[in-house]
């Protein structure tokens, strides 16, 4: 059975009104005037017939676009109501609704749902009026949620039209429509039935064959409510005149009376049928045969139906009911005097019943009601990465996790994935108290360097992956453990090891194509290319990213500034700026674990444009911080100032913190700036040294970034002390060469004065040396424009049009020839024009081949 998490029909479909209903002229006349405003609410008690009004509303009047949602307990939760919203109004996204529904989906932080609300609101912008109602609307009560619902009433366009059935006013912001006219409330006096039709109801719908006196008794004891008249009809087979007089109908007594006047003349199978499917707020023959296999269902439920029970009629077609809350509550008051064992036995069966339906969000309602969280958390694991699912990982307490070692380990990695980094916090506290003694967890531990930037690499002992396999945990689970492990490798320098365990981890991701895993694979893994200065492959990972990025809006923060760091090694400035206006735009708030990078990348952007006031006032904010006290991170943004502001300050504090620093977190960033330090202190041979030792080592690690780094220091120091012009020379060539292939401007933007002086001196020398490309590509370094820094230099070796790079994008996202043609703008014959273009320069046959030559090449 495929696992996905169903939105019940039931809930999404409008119950069916009973047959004969009475037309109530009056009220469907209020009702035809719904098209004029935004909001209508319909508020009454229980059992007042507000469900029944607006049903027989719809079916008398054929009106179209209604679309109906009926709230439960659960619906208390703005990911669950605004899926519940999404599903139900989905015919009116066109082709986008797969696109829009997986956006939904893979959000977890609350604060984008704004965005994702006015993307819906959007694309309800049409001709039609669309009539939105949701019942039960008194269910909602969650703060958030109800922030969310403003929003949407908010800006909802004219052509939306809301419709609340509830028992209380709701507690919504309604003034401003209010004022303007566009709100209708229908009270419960306006509801109740007038005599003359409270007669039309015994006689017509309920088919009462009564005398006119007992009749007029029945009418005047309910008083106009609806559900009084039905509970009295179907106790009045017995009573007489007299009797009825004496019955008075409150919320008070009703439980007495349906006790007494209802329930104690129902047989004991039908007592013991409704009590105990009281539960189901469902049901159906297929359900109650396996919930009741003693009881013949359709017999059943005609017996139920004869005597005019609460039952309410959910779809003819395939026989689906649920009980009026009147006789829900009742019902579940005496369900709930069984003992415990009978109760858990119960909800377990009905548990196991929706389960093979597929219905898992019923599953886990009667799971968390029996508070059966080992199977609660089994079910969860095996359900997709879903905002839904997120909902209910909120909902099991953290003292529950540790029975269930795959669980603890994504709860915590999925919080961390929403950026709630102090429940991350408390989740690591609480699994390293109880877990610790777990063989598992020496995978986990030290997962909390992840929220707090706290390197504290000699402390961590990496397992191989043999050892990781051999743990007794599942695959997603492992697949993030691998992750974690693969994290410090890269911290710790360790690139190819690190890239050994992300392959390992991407196995994962091909098995269950969970795209957490499939993003932090691409992730890492482009964070490893950008260090080593192999940007050709990082950007190639970013391409794949951005082809899952709208099934993950989650982590869009973390691709752009991402993106953005790794622009700047191109010193391709205005990409570096899209890039952080997009993550000011997507940035939640100064809290989350992506500010500092954020914060970060702004800076050094700030500093290559040359805007020193921003750079200053954000240095100022950030070496306040914890993090910027580990020269771990806070050495590439430092040498800036240093080096090229002559920071004196700055380069004694960053001395002695590297001389305190552990040798761990001594990686190669910080041992050059603490080189370029001890040079322009005049320490020259130490400089020398370290310098070399560096190289030494970028070389064996195929680091080119830092080879071109050192290779630009050393001319700086030989064109200081007038040193051999051959190895001036031979290190230009060396930093020109990787430096032009992989498009990293940055390290000669950094040692300009050296560019220029070695261009100046020895230019003449280079034409012979150096090729068109190169020499083109420090041309653009030294004429660099200070706002967008340098025009890509790009490779176009099949000779691709910019129109056909375009279709070919396109066809990389997996659009279809019309997708594209609307998109670019073009003729779909022009769109299969440029496709066989393509084709032709680049050699291949078909789409995939295409995309693969150019996107997918390591």
């Amino acid at each position: 059975m495929k696992f996905e998490v169903p939105i019940l029909s039931v809930k999404l479909k409008m119950p069916q009104p009973r047959k004969n209903y009475i037309i109530r002229k009056e009220l469907f006349h209020r009702l035809e005037n719904m098209k004029e405003y935004k909001v209508t609410i319909v508020k009454a008690g229980a059992g007042c017939g507000k469900t029944t009004l607006l049903s027989s509303f719809v079916k008398e009047t054929k009106m179209e676009n209604v679309k109906w949602i009926t709230l439960d307990e659960n619906a208390d939760q703005a990911f669950v109501f605004w899926n519940y919203a999404i599903e139900v109004l989905k015919d009116y996204f066109g082709d986008t609704k797969a696109d829009f529904q997986t956006l939904f989906d893979s959000n977890m932080q609350k604060d984008k749902l704004w965005r994702i609300i006015s993307i819906l609101i959007n694309k309800l912008f049409i001709k039609e009026d669309i009539f939105l109602v949701i019942d039960d609307f008194q269910m909602i009560s969650d703060s958030f949620l109800i922030s969310t619902i403003n929003y949407f009433i908010e800006n909802m366009s004219e052509n939306i039209h809301l419709i609340l059935l509830t028992r209380e006013i709701p507690d919504i912001y309604l003034g401003t429509l209010a004022i303007e006219g566009n709100v209708i409330i229908i009270e419960e006096d306006a509801i109740r039935l007038t005599q003359k039709e409270s007669l039309k109801f015994l006689t017509e719908t309920l088919k009462l064959d009564k005398n006119e006196e007992k009749i007029n008794d029945m009418i005047e004891a309910s008083e106009g409510w609806i559900g009084g008249l039905q509970l009295l009809a179907i106790a009045s087979k017995e009573k007489n005149s007299e009797t009825i007089k004496t019955i008075k109908l409150s919320n008070r007594l009703l439980e007495d009376y349906i006790t007494k006047e209802i329930f104690e003349f129902l047989t004991k199978e039908e007592q013991d049928f409704l009590v105990e499917t009281s539960i189901l707020r469902y049901f159906s023959k297929e359900i109650c045969n396996n919930y009741q296999p003693k009881i013949d269902f359709m017999s059943m439920i005609e017996s139920i139906l004869q005597k005019n029970l609460l039952v309410i009629n959910i779809d003819d077609n395939v026989g689906v009911y649920r009980y009026h809350s009147i006789l829900s509550e009742y019902l579940k008051g005496i369900f709930n005097k069984f003992d415990n064992d009978k109760k858990a036995y119960l909800h377990n069966l009905a548990a196991d019943i929706y389960y093979g339906l597929g219905d898992y969000e019923e599953t886990l309602h009667h799971l968390f009601i029996i508070k059966e969280y080992e199977k609660i958390m089994e079910l969860i694991l095996k359900m997709p990465q879903t905002a839904l699912t997120f909902s209910y990982i909120m909902k099991v307490p953290m003292k529950e996790i540790i029975k269930n070692k795959d669980f603890a380990y994504q709860y915590f990695f999925y919080y961390y994935a929403s950026f709630d980094t102090e429940v991350c916090k408390k989740i690591y506290d609480f699994i390293n108290k109880y877990m610790k003694n777990d063989k598992t967890f020496v995978a986990f531990k030290h997962a909390d360097m992840f929220l707090n930037y706290r390197l504290e690499l000699d402390k961590v002992k990496i397992l191989s992956l043999n050892q990781i396999d051999s743990l007794p945990l599942n695959p997603v689970t492992t697949a993030f453990l691998l992750i974690k492990e693969a994290y410090f490798l890269f911290a710790s320098s360790k690139y190819k090891e690190s890239i050994e365990y992300l392959n390992s981890a991407n196995q994962v991701y091909k098995q269950t194509g969970n795209i957490y895993i499939g993003f932090f694979i691409l992730s890492e893994k482009a964070q490893i290319c950008e260090d080593i200065g192999d940007l050709d492959t990082c950007f190639s990972l970013y391409k794949e990213m951005e082809l899952i990025l709208p099934k993950l809006n989650l982590v869009e923060t973390c691709y752009y500034i991402g993106i953005a760091g790794a622009y700047t090694k191109k010193l391709a400035l205005s990409k570096t700026f899209e890039a952080l206006e997009k993550v000011k735009e997507l940035l939640i708030n100064d809290s989350s674990t992506v500010d500092f990078a954020y914060q970060y990348t702004l800076a050094e952007y700030y500093y290559l444009v040359g805007n020193h006031e921003m750079t200053e006032k954000i240095l100022t904010d950030i070496m306040n911080k914890e993090i910027f006290k580990n020269i771990y991170f806070s050495a590439r943004l430092l040498r800036y100032p240093i080096c090229r502001d002559n920071n004196k300050k700055l380069a004694k504090q960053f001395l002695k913190e590297y001389e305190d620093a552990d040798d761990s977190l001594k990686i190669m960033e910080c041992d050059l700036l603490y080189s370029i330090i001890q040079y322009e202190n005049g320490n020259i041979e130490k400089a020398k040294k370290l310098v070399n030792e560096i190289t030494q080592k970028a070389r064996k690690m195929q680091n080119k970034l830092k080879i071109i780094e050192c290779d630009l220091f050393k001319i700086r120091m030989l064109l200081d002390m007038e040193g051999n012009k051959n190895d001036i020379q031979n290190l230009f060539l060396e930093a020109v060469s990787y430096g032009a292939e992989n498009g990293l401007a940055l390290p000669f933007w950094f040692e300009k004065k050296t560019t220029k002086k070695v261009m100046a001196d020895m230019g003449a020398e280079f034409k012979n040396k150096l090729s068109s490309e190169e020499i083109d590509f420090i041309s653009s370094i030294l004429n660099s424009d200070g706002k967008n820094g340098i025009k890509e230099i790009k490779k176009n070796q099949y000779d691709l049009t910019e129109r056909e790079k375009e279709v070919l994008n396109e066809l990389a996202k997996g659009s279809t020839n019309k997708q594209i043609a609307e998109n670019l703008y073009i003729s779909l014959s022009t769109v299969k024009s440029h496709i066989i273009n393509i084709y032709g320069k680049l050699g291949v046959n078909n789409r995939v081949a295409a995309v693969n030559k150019i996107y997918n090449k390591r």
